[in-house]
């Protein structure tokens, strides 16, 4: 029989989610194609862009994952306790 851990479960998903996709956004910025990305997202909102994406810094970058990771884990057991209350698990 598996032991469930429905918190630790739900703050590893939540937090490997929302880091996932600043990863998508770090490879984005070391590759060089963030900011015609970003650009062309804006003009798909018909809007002009007042940001400019700044170099890569491998630094930046890990706290990025880290902080985005802690906030992602943070929903996930916020959303689990939220469920948990809501619903009965018979």
């Amino acid at each position: 029989m598996r032991t469930t851990r429905p918190f630790a479960e739900a703050a590893v998903i939540g937090g490997a989610t929302l880091s996932s996709l600043h990863l998508c956004w770090i490879l984005l910025v070391a590759s060089g194609w963030a900011q015609p990305f970003m650009d062309f997202i804006f003009r798909l909102h018909m809007l002009s862009s007042p940001f400019q994406v700044q170099p890569f810094s491998a630094g930046l970058a890990l706290a990025l994952i880290a902080i985005t990771f802690l906030f992602g884990a943070l929903y996930g057991l916020i959303f689990q306790a939220a469920r948990q209350s809501l619903v009965s698990e018979d």
